[in-house]
């Protein structure tokens, strides 16, 4: 069983694409409010990195491989948490195709490429799909729970290409407010987060100095996202304090979608 001192203290979550980005800041960021955390990534190498900063830092972390699209690697990595923590209580279903890659196939409604479609739903829809299939038991074993899954500001509004991300992460949406409906009695919170643009190494490399500079004069804040400020609303959504927020998706993007867009064009 888990204990220690913290906000999180005697809660075990589960956290995947925890090997880098927004996933590692939030595993991070779990251990240091006192969970036990189960990091699941499919990039090995830099998911055993990752487990072994996390115990040097004093936090209690276990690396599992996980193919978020693979129904015996999600039963894996619920059954790690009961093994080696006693159960679980927090999952944030955080993986998805990223790759750039990938995403420079993700083009527009008349090209894109049906593989590509359905490669992207199913990581990044699906996966989370299967997270909570597998998750929920576990929760109501322990009486309680709650998830978090990362959507995007991409959900909520369009762009000149990436549709099946865009349409991917709106089927996150939905899909949390139909987890909290139907397991809000029995205990089980559904949420997600939505982020905007968050300057982690692949985005920063996908999107090019010209076109951050671009998305920085769209935001209210000072200031692009950091990996961190998505971690610490996981926390919180995680702990007790947000005990009665449910079937939400909170924005985390610095002002991004919340003005009219021509206040881009003047100087601040």
């Amino acid at each position: 069983m888990v204990d220690g001192t913290g906000r999180l203290a005697g809660k075990v979550a589960i956290v995947t694409g925890a090997a880098s980005g927004i996933g590692l800041a939030t595993a991070h960021k779990l251990a240091a409010e006192g969970a036990a955390v189960v990091l699941g990534d499919i990039a090995e190498e830099r998911l055993e990195a990752a487990v072994d900063s996390i115990v040097a830092a004093g936090g209690q972390a276990h690396g599992v491989r996980a193919d978020v699209a693979s129904e015996a690697d999600w039963q894996r990595a619920v059954d790690t948490a009961r093994a080696e923590f006693g159960g679980l209580d927090a999952l944030h279903n955080n993986a998805a195709r990223t790759s750039i890659a990938h995403l420079a196939k993700d083009t527009v409604a008349v090209d894109i490429d049906p593989e590509i479609f359905m490669a992207t739903l199913e990581t990044n829809l699906m996966g989370c799909a299967l997270g909570c299939k597998h998750a929920i038991p576990a929760m109501i074993e322990r009486g309680a729970g709650s998830i978090v899954s990362t959507s995007s500001i991409c959900g909520r509004a369009g762009d000149a290409s990436l549709i099946a991300y865009g349409a991917s992460k709106g089927g996150i949406d939905a899909m949390t407010r139909y987890v909290a409906s139907a397991y809000g009695k029995q205990g089980v919170r559904c949420n997600a987060v939505a982020p905007g643009v968050i300057m982690t190494e692949n985005n920063q490399e996908y999107s090019g100095p010209e076109l951050l500079a671009r998305y920085e004069r769209h935001t209210l804040t000072p200031r692009l996202g950091a990996p961190e400020d998505v971690a610490n609303l996981v926390a919180f959504l995680f702990s007790d304090e947000a005990a009665f927020i449910t079937g939400e998706i909170v924005y985390v993007d610095g002002g991004f979608l919340s003005h009219f867009p021509t206040l881009g064009d003047i100087d601040n």
